[in-house]
């Protein structure tokens, strides 16, 4: 019985997520195409690898920098925001995942030196290390500052202006028909981010 349950949220998972992704307002209005690609290309994965999760400007690092913000600032508007985004950027990072497979590689969590990603490079803004000073006490002050908050949102910014152009580059690289329209999309959800989040400086900060 137990068994014909657990099927059954599985079907209702499998039908669900992809709506649930599509109805969220953070990203584009352009539909995201088909993940395939015209052949199995191991430069190709290679050049997506460090979009995927080899810099500081990659899908897993927007995923874990967008959650850290939405944890760090007050304002829910804002938090909320940056949780709808990151849970886009984290679709980026599936498509991504599923790029590589599809053109011969694993998608490992390294850059295409083979370098594995590490979190210090998330642009924290707040000081990871201020339990170590003596003048960390009013370190909360720095979570509902109007100041700190705007600073995280223009980081958040250069992010997404940064995968950008690397995403642009990706496409003068990759001669996949398949590949670039689904960059396109991604170009176009990004693009979508930087407008919520200079619209939520203008109103917030």
């Amino acid at each position: 019985m137990d068994s014909c349950n657990d099927l059954e949220v599985l079907r209702e998972i499998e039908e669900n997520v992809d709506k649930f992704i599509n109805s969220l307002p953070c990203q584009s209005k352009m539909p995201m195409p088909e993940i395939k690609v015209e052949a199995k290309n191991p430069q190709y994965a290679k050049l997506l690898q460090n979009a995927f999760s080899g810099s500081e400007d990659s899908e897993l690092a927007a995923i874990l920098q967008y959650l850290y913000h939405h944890e760090t600032i007050e304002n829910k508007t804002i938090a909320n925001a940056l949780l709808c985004i990151s849970m886009i950027e984290m679709h980026h990072y599936d498509i991504l995942s599923e790029l590589i497979s599809l053109l011969g590689e694993n998608p490992f969590l390294y850059n295409s030196n083979k370098y594995f990603y590490s979190t210090g490079t998330i642009g924290y803004i707040d000081d990871p290390f201020a339990y170590l000073k003596e003048a960390s006490n009013d370190k909360n002050d720095d979570k509902t500052s109007n100041e700190k908050t705007r600073i995280k949102l223009e980081k958040d910014i250069l992010s997404e202006v940064n995968a950008i152009n690397a995403y642009n580059f990706i496409q003068k690289n990759i001669k996949d028909k398949y590949i670039n329209k689904i960059i396109e999309k991604i170009i176009e959800d990004e693009k979508s981010h930087i407008r919520i989040f200079n619209a939520l400086i203008q109103k917030y900060c």
